[in-house]
């Protein structure tokens, strides 16, 4: 059975989600339609390719990616199918794909010119993107959707720096609705540069004074001493690598709505930076 995942920045208030939903259903009554993420920030490819490229993995080689973010059709900005380490992506050539799949080059690609009078709809994930994923999950041949292209819109995103052999400058890519602050900075990256070495990693509160973390614990309730006093570690401040692999900026069992989150308390926002630095 053929899956067909969505990720958009729609929402679940109005109709867009269903209607895709309703015209895959259409075409394709046995299919495995699933939702990865429809709470992504307006047009904000740099957070729904973290999203799914921590996710996209998981799902069975072949499996169709509907991307519905920053999707209208431009003159610099057409809407592909492409096929990346054995996946399926179909969505605008904004950029999103060389974010998801950095490590991996692009199989095939094609720009997408069947139903040539949908290209400049204003819903391309239904009249445009839902004709192609349910034609691949069929069984039908990609080079029937449109023109074969050799390249994908390449976007840079910012790396952590590392500088007078002591400081790694992070940024903030990503915040999840716990409020943790989940940076760019990976545990590969860090233990490569650490190389045993005791560090700091440096924090800015919401009144700009800053808090210092001397330990990346490997689970959140690593930071809780004796579990008979938990409560006296709730809202703590802790920093560990998240279960993608990045480096994560958390309150122990923080409640956003009472405590504050992370990010609220911090005053820490997508494209902050986060400093860790070493003793020499």
């Amino acid at each position: 059975m053929a899956i067909i995942t969505l990720t958009t920045d729609f929402g679940v208030k109005d109709y867009f989600v269903s209607s895709i939903k309703g015209a895959i259903l259409k075409e394709l009554s046995d299919v495995t339609i699933v939702d990865i993420s429809h709470h992504v920030s307006p047009y904000d490819i740099s957070e729904a390719a973290y999203i799914i490229r921590n996710s996209y993995h998981e799902f069975p080689t072949g499996t169709i990616h509907i991307i519905g973010v920053n999707s209208l059709s431009t003159p610099d900005q057409r809407p592909i199918c492409a096929r990346i380490n054995g996946h399926y992506f179909i969505c605008s050539d904004n950029g999103i794909l060389s974010l998801i799949c950095q490590n991996h080059q692009p199989e095939e690609i094609f720009e997408i010119t069947i139903n040539p009078e949908s290209l400049d709809s204003l819903f391309p994930e239904k009249t445009t993107f839902v004709p192609v994923a349910c034609h691949i999950a069929r069984g039908g041949l990609p080079t029937l959707v449109g023109q074969k292209r050799k390249k994908i819109k390449i976007l840079n995103e910012l790396k952590p720096n590392y500088r007078d052999e002591k400081i790694i400058t992070g940024y903030v890519i990503y915040i999840d609705r716990f409020g943790n602050v989940i940076t760019n900075i990976t545990r590969n990256y860090f233990e490569e540069i650490a190389n045993g070495r005791d560090y700091k990693i440096v924090l800015r509160q919401k009144d700009y004074s800053m808090t210092d973390v001397n330990e990346i614990f490997d689970h959140y309730h690593k930071i809780v001493q004796d579990f008979s006093k938990e409560t006296q570690a709730m809202a703590r401040t802790l920093c560990l690598f998240n279960s993608a692999g990045f480096l994560e900026v958390t309150l122990y069992k923080s409640n956003p709505e009472i405590t504050g989150a992370a990010n609220q308390l911090m005053g820490l926002k997508k494209g902050d930076t986060i400093t860790i630095e070493f003793e020499n």
